[in-house]
């Protein structure tokens, strides 16, 4: 069966088991770790549901870590008891060694556990400059910035934290800036701005990809970053579209670097050229395919399904 490490809200889990059949697939929500029963011994792992569903290393043929989270990173501000705490801590760490297990026995597939640790956004732009345009970039603490144009640059989290508490709590999305406006006493994650008639998105799935384009008129009155009005607003205005080749040889080629087999890729594209933004090792791509038209939602099913020959992530020392 596939073993699916993931949280119960996760609608793109939901998605794929909908797609695949809840018979082969073991769903392991973290945020409901109180309800599973498990074991690790030196004959293996055991875990059981609530529905008194059984996987086992034996039965186990994929995992796939669909970027589960814990309570501090999901629901921040959340106090937990202290006995909660070590408890999840614990529970933590053990999922993680599983996970290290079934990658060592090459069953691990498309999403690498912990790749953003490996292949940050700094480390990304860095191998990126190999094969796209990258706009000039600069994080720094303390440091005068360069004297400059207002609006010239744009401002961005590396970690997407939020900022603030409780209801007061915000994420700093994107935005235009004048650099001098900024105080030297934070860290600041600056690039130069470009002007972009799309923002162009791609799936990279093992050995395909699957490219969406959004036209940037349809918000760029209120915001240069379309994700801070939500997914529901715009999701329905993406739409295919057609990579040159040379695009799509770069892309396998910075995959390559990067040692990934999963993960979009955000661009802009203006005049013709594209522009290089990040890569998301383990993000969100559901809504791009929800149902199924554009052959991404079919392709992922068919590289985790159990029923498919298993296709390993890259196995490092």
């Amino acid at each position: 069966m596939l073993f699916l490490f993931s949280n119960s809200f996760d609608t793109t889990v939901d998605l794929l088991i909908l797609k695949l059949g809840g018979e082969g697939v073991f769903r392991y929500n973290f945020d409901l770790w109180r309800d599973y029963q498990f074991e690790i011994s030196p004959e293996g792992f055991r875990f059981e549901d609530p529905a008194g569903r059984v996987a086992t290393d034996g039965n186990v043929t994929k995992f796939l870590w669909r970027k589960p989270s814990r309570t501090a990173e999901m629901f921040p501000g959340t106090k937990l008891s202290a006995e909660d705490t070590y408890s999840e801590k614990e529970l933590w760490y053990a999922l993680c060694e599983v996970a290290n297990l079934l990658w060592a026995r090459r069953k691990v597939v498309l999403a690498e556990p912990f790749a953003d640790m490996r292949v940050g956004k700094l480390v990304q732009l860095q191998a990126a400059r190999d094969f796209f345009d990258v706009p000039p970039y600069r994080m720094s603490l303390g440091v005068p910035f360069p004297a400059a144009g207002k609006n010239e640059f744009v401002v961005k989290s590396l970690t997407s934290e939020f900022v603030g508490e409780n209801s007061d709590q915000a994420m700093l999305f994107t935005s235009r800036i004048d650099p001098a406006e900024l105080t030297l006493k934070a860290p600041w994650m600056l690039q130069q701005y470009v002007a972009a008639e799309l923002d162009v998105t791609v799936q990279v799935v093992r050995d395909r990809l699957f490219a969406f384009e959004l036209d940037r008129s349809a918000f760029l009155d209120r915001t240069i970053d379309w994700r801070s009005l939500g997914a529901d607003e715009l999701s329905e205005r993406w739409r295919p579209h057609a990579l040159p080749l040379e695009m799509q040889d770069s892309i396998f080629a910075f995959m390559r670097r990067c040692e990934l087999h999963f993960g979009r890729i955000d661009f802009l594209c203006g005049g013709g050229r594209y522009h290089f933004l990040e890569i998301n090792p383990n993000g969100q791509w559901a809504w791009l395919d929800a149902e199924g038209r554009h052959g991404l939602l079919n392709k992922v099913v068919r590289e985790i399904s159990p029923a498919t020959p298993c296709v390993p992530i890259p196995r490092r020392a």
